[in-house]
């Protein structure tokens, strides 16, 4: 199977890249986009060309930047299936590849059959470096010294052919990192898809890395070539050191793990404090409240009595009263007014002498003839 599981790093790398968007609707794969192998395509200046290791970094930091898009035959006319979305260089004994991330959108339903069944599995980027150099000569075909004869040809100044007679362009630098393709046939040799299996970022590969065991001490390249065969005996030394280093961090976690559980008790303790605490201030709260309430109906009703009083008083009946300390008291001292007794015990509307007081005359009663 070629569509490799959305572990957790996996989904915060897609997150980051494509911001808030459905994952679980993405179909991720990984793939090798370009390696330092010599290219096979048939090109006066790229047969036979081989990239720089610094261009693999320099493509891995330009996805980190920003994601390119999934093409098919590097047709860029139509909108794109997918992005690239991460990248890393991976070293596979004296050469170097980029591995990358891609996800196929919902849309590419056919792509992705085409995938899973094998007959599309290779990949091809769309790079310019920005250096062309010859291994011979270190001519540049893309600096200020070259023309077009020089870049048409392969030849540089000195008649040294791109392609021929083991003389070949080193790719140096990346000037432009445009997209990436499915294709029949890349370019680059090895370029292509990667089974679960065999996965840089899957998740067995995570789970092995994360028991301090280096996956890559369990490649076999069973080549034909001059490379060193792997040593047994080192293979085992080294996994014996990890695995003793293993039990002893395990050791460690159990204890950090008992530390945890007493530290978490403590918490709940202290939450169980604060949770009464926090009772102990409402009921107190409310207590205080019911009694302000209590001593403000009590004002309430005696001024209310004295209202009525002294409306009774000044001869205002059915009058009504206000329900507030404030209001009463206005009222009382407003109607207050019109009982004050002078000096001398009488009121302020009784006469003071009743001497000066004049009777009445008798012929005030006369009736007329």
């Amino acid at each position: 199977m070629k569509q490799i599981e959305k572990t957790q790093r996996i989904r915060d790398l897609l997150l980051a890249s494509a911001g808030d968007v459905d994952i679980d609707a993405l179909r991720v794969y990984e793939a090798i986009a370009f390696n330092t192998l010599p290219i096979r395509k048939e090109h006066f200046l790229y047969k036979g060309a081989r990239a720089d290791r610094n261009l693999l970094l320099e493509m891995a930091a330009e996805l980190k930047r920003e994601s390119r898009p999934v093409q098919i035959q590097h047709d860029k006319e139509p909108l794109p299936i997918g992005r690239v979305f991460h990248g890393e260089v991976k070293d596979t004994g004296v050469e170097s590849e980029l591995r990358v991330l891609f996800f196929l959108d919902p849309t590419a339903n056919a792509q992705a059959t085409k995938i899973e069944a094998g007959t599309v599995d290779q990949v091809s980027v769309s790079v310019v470096p920005k250096q062309l150099l010859n291994s011979k000569s270190g001519f540049d075909y893309l600096g200020p010294d070259a023309n077009s004869e020089n870049r048409w040809s392969g030849i540089d100044n000195e008649g040294n052919q791109l392609g021929k007679d083991g003389v070949y362009a080193q790719m140096r630098g990346l000037a432009n990192f445009f997209e990436m393709s499915l294709v029949g046939q890349g370019g680059a040799q090895n370029a292509r898809i990667v089974t679960r299996d065999k996965s840089h970022f899957g998740e067995a590969y995570e789970r092995l890395a994360a028991s301090g065991i280096d996956p890559n001490s369990l490649v076999l390249n069973a080549t034909a070539t001059k490379e060193t065969p792997m040593d047994l005996a080192a293979l085992v030394a080294d996994l014996t050191s990890k695995t003793a280093d293993l039990t002893t961090a395990q050791i460690g976690l159990t204890a950090a793990q008992a530390q945890v559980t007493t530290l978490e008790a403590s918490v709940t303790e202290r939450d169980a404090t604060i949770a009464q605490l926090r009772v102990d201030l409402e009921a107190a709260q409310a207590a205080d409240a019911a009694a302000i309430t209590a001593e403000r109906d009590a004002a309430v009703a005696a001024l209310s009595e004295t209202a009525k009083t002294v409306l009774t008083k000044v001869g205002k009946l059915n009058v009504e009263l206000p329900t507030t300390v404030a209001d009463l008291t206005t009222l009382i001292s407003e109607h207050s007014a019109s009982l004050v007794i002078t000096p001398g015990g009488t009121s302020k509307d009784t006469p003071v002498d009743l001497k000066s007081a004049s009777a009445p005359r008798a012929s005030a009663f006369r009736s007329a003839r």
